[in-house]
């Protein structure tokens, strides 16, 4: 038997040790990776400030200002784009492996900026905000995937929470570039972060999973002593091997499984985790998050907030990072369940008080408590990045099986796409027609029904071994795997 050592992580002050030491390679490639994330976050933010500016006498398109309608493609063009980069990137990484992928996700992005940059005309902005989406599609599909290559499952939950960290560093700085710098100056800043990102990403080696999938083993074991810092092969340990070893037993397990069939999706297990796959990717759109974010200077406007919008768009990512640090420090202690339960009630409660407050907005009580939606707004949005903005994107690569978890990504990064594009082009209809409080109740009502779906169908998938538990799933009489 072999037995693998572990570390436990016991609170956010031990990360500095761990950075110094065992961990700092997994969360430098991973932060190396994120620099394409952040670029993604700056063009999903980048209408807030921006689309009140095209829309006015000022806007710096020859065209002139552009209309309600074209402002309401400008936001969902991203979308489109993204159900197309989640099933293009999968295919890529799929064959070429996930560094190429990733590389290829530069691409798109730094054509997207260029477009904005040299663009007088709407029809520059709707191109680049497909390519946008593109690259939005490709960051989910391939990124949670490389986190759970390269990551020790000790600390794989708190590397797969950098990534809504780092779209929200994204949309913060969309908000405070677009509200305070020259419209034509950002395209030219933002263009730095795809080519630091290619440059970052071309230093990592490819992972050892893909290795070992091409069969070269022996860059695998030198690239898994990269991510794990041991740097001399006199310097492996039990817990190198073992690991290893898993990875191989599991790659072997792949090699010898049957081809994917209809038939493997009409298991109850299969069944049961495709259907949390695409549940926690509607919830993290029907609860309303992403259109809030879009829309929350309108939202708090009518609601009858003193508070500016230039100010709302700042504090609003500020409060949503606070909660990724939150989420970043413990869920790998707390686990992933616990915190995507405690993000949908608070989320729903929060919404379920906005909308009770914006119901009575016209009496005195309203008047006495204008700063209620101000936290109201907050608070969805602390809570909201502890479990219902995060947790979805590395979940799913621990609870799909292995045999469906490439395809399963696949349908459920597609469908994220478009439940965003329902909800963004749907969302400010819905606020002129049954007002904050119907509007916000729905998303409630959503959350509520999460809640019900977490707690008796969704199970803990804190600590798992994926390499373990993958090679024993029905392939028990081709593989002896190795024990931890």
């Amino acid at each position: 038997m072999i037995r693998c050592e572990t570390v436990q992580l016991n609170s956010f002050r031990m990360i500095p040790e761990l950075l110094r030491k065992r961990y700092w390679k997994q969360f430098a490639a991973v932060n190396s990776v994120h620099l394409i994330t952040i670029a993604y976050g700056v063009t999903l933010g980048w209408t807030a400030p921006i689309i009140p500016i095209l829309q006015s006498a000022h806007t710096p398109l020859q065209s002139g200002p552009i209309t309600v309608t074209e402002a309401s493609w400008v936001g969902a063009s991203l979308a489109i784009g993204g159900m197309t980069g989640s099933v293009v990137f999968a295919l890529l990484h799929k064959k070429y492996g996930k560094k190429a992928g990733l590389i290829m996700l530069a691409i798109p992005h730094l054509i997207l900026w260029s477009l904005l940059w040299a663009g007088d005309h709407i029809y520059y902005i709707y191109v680049a905000r497909v390519l946008s989406g593109l690259t939005g599609g490709g960051v989910i599909t391939i990124v949670p995937l490389f986190v759970t290559d390269i990551a020790e499952r000790k600390i794989r939950g708190a590397l797969g929470s950098l990534t809504i960290l780092h779209i929200n560093i994204g949309v913060l700085a969309a908000f405070a570039s677009g509200s305070y710098l020259p419209y034509y100056l950002v395209p030219k800043i933002m263009l730095c972060l795809p080519i630091a990102f290619l440059v970052f990403v071309c230093l990592l080696p490819e992972t050892p999973y893909c290795l070992l999938r091409k069969g070269r083993t022996d860059e695998a074991e030198h690239s898994l002593m990269f991510y794990r810092n041991i740097t001399d092969a006199t310097k492996k340990t039990i817990a190198f091997d073992c690991e290893f070893e898993n990875m191989k037993s599991f790659t072997e397990a792949e090699t010898h499984a049957e081809k994917l069939t209809l038939n493997d999706f009409k298991s109850r297990a299969a069944f049961r985790a495709l259907f949390i796959s695409v549940f926690v990717m509607a919830l993290n759109q029907f609860s309303g998050i992403l259109a809030i974010l879009m829309y929350a200077g309108t939202i708090l406007l009518a609601a009858g907030t003193p508070v500016e919008s230039k100010y709302t768009l700042i504090l609003l990512p500020l409060i949503n990072i606070c909660g990724n640090f939150t989420s970043f420090a413990i869920i790998d202690k707390a686990g992933r369940k616990v915190f995507l339960l405690t993000s949908t009630i608070g989320v729903g409660v929060s919404l379920g008080m906005l909308g009770l407050h914006s119901y009575y907005a016209d009496s005195s009580y309203a008047e006495d408590y204008s700063w209620v939606p101000v936290l109201c707004m907050c608070t969805t949005m602390y809570t909201a990045a502890l479990g219902i903005t995060n947790v979805p994107f590395f979940i799913i690569p621990e609870i799909l099986p292995a045999k469906l978890r490439n395809v399963g990504n696949t349908i459920s990064f597609v469908l994220l796409c478009a439940f965003a594009f329902i909800t963004t082009k749907a969302f400010p209809i819905l606020l002129d027609t049954i007002h904050i409080y119907g509007t916000v109740w729905i998303s409630s009502g959503v959350c509520a029904f999460g809640a019900l779906v977490i707690i008796f169908l969704m199970p803990e998938t804190k600590g798992k071994n994926l390499f373990v538990e993958d090679c024993k799933e029905g392939n028990k009489e081709k593989v002896n795997c190795p024990k931890e």
